[in-house]
């Protein structure tokens, strides 16, 4: 991934729609929106709302810069997504509101107080479930002072609709095996071990290479290198081929939004058409500490 990404840009001139004093700015790059002028630690009325979910279902990742929430702010905004799901690494929870996960560098008292490393390979959260995420919501508490830590998002839509009609054609029927204990393992390096157990409580589970949104109906690539461990119905060689081409295709610079994160920041973005990938960051001399939560999606189809 080159520097050249695009960027959030939200101090410009905004487009104004729905409620009063609420403004919905596309970002200057080829995916996402900024919304203005809605106070998240207040309750959010239906009519801002509804907008709110047009913005998210539109540019499928919204930025709500500067606002400032607590714990409980950040879950109650989340039921605007959907149903907020407790994350399966439970180590990295806050104890008061579990839907709440902790991704951090710091460490209390001998402990880590969040996933150090999560979501450093491209990925749609937990997509290696049934049922994988709808929504993601990921609340810069702390982030770093000099620079790094962004997060990269790539637009699967678009990534699908750049294919040749050839290939497009050749995907469409292909399913593809995602598996829990790869992802767990490259993302957790300091969590615990699993346990057979947990093996045998989290099989691998088949997806379509291609998803069907399904609110918007558009078709879009469903491929990560975070969980996937073959395409079906191929040979191994091809699987390795077309997986290698596909996880190059969906970090193309053409569908990328490099968010720089600034103190404040709330970001949701919609996994069903929406890659995402941490980056790195000077761990040793900056502390980062973000809150996520998660809300149920449904089957792919």
């Amino acid at each position: 991934m080159t520097s050249t990404a695009a960027t959030r840009r939200i101090d410009s001139e905004a487009v104004t729609s729905g409620p009063p004093n609420l403004a919905v700015q596309p970002l200057d790059g080829p995916l996402g929106c900024a919304i203005t002028g809605l106070d998240l630690s207040r309750v959010v009325d239906d009519a801002a709302a509804a907008r709110v979910r047009d913005a998210f279902i539109e540019h499928k990742l919204i930025v709500f810069p500067r606002q400032s929430l607590g714990e409980a702010d950040l879950v109650r905004v989340s039921h605007l997504f959907g149903d907020p799901v407790v994350h399966h690494v439970g180590e990295y929870l806050d104890q008061d509101f579990p839907q709440i996960m902790r991704l951090s560098n710091n460490v209390v008292d001998g402990k880590p107080l969040g996933a150090p490393n999560n979501g450093i390979f491209w990925h749609s959260d937990q997509i290696f479930r049934e049922q994988p995420m709808l929504a993601t919501l990921l609340y810069g508490v702390q982030t770093p002072l000099t620079s790094g830590g962004d997060t990269l998002f790539s637009d699967m839509y678009a990534a699908f609709e750049a294919l040749p009609e050839e290939m497009q054609a050749k995907l469409l029927p292909l399913q593809a095996v995602h598996s829990f204990v790869a992802s767990y393992e490259r993302n957790y390096v300091r969590a615990r071990s699993l346990s057979a157990e947990d093996k045998a409580l989290n099989p691998d589970v088949v997806h379509p290479v291609v998803r069907t949104h399904p609110q918007t109906g558009r078709k879009a690539l469903f491929v990560d290198p975070d969980s996937v461990t073959r395409i079906m119905g191929v040979i191994p060689q091809e699987s390795e081929d077309l997986l290698s081409f596909l996880f190059a295709h969906i970090a193309d610079e053409r569908f990328v939004y490099r968010h720089a994160w600034t103190q404040g920041d709330l970001a949701v973005w919609d996994n069903r058409c929406l890659m995402h990938c941490a980056t790195s960051y000077d761990d040793s001399s900056e502390i980062r500490l973000m809150f996520r939560t998660q809300t149920q999606g449904d089957r792919p189809v």
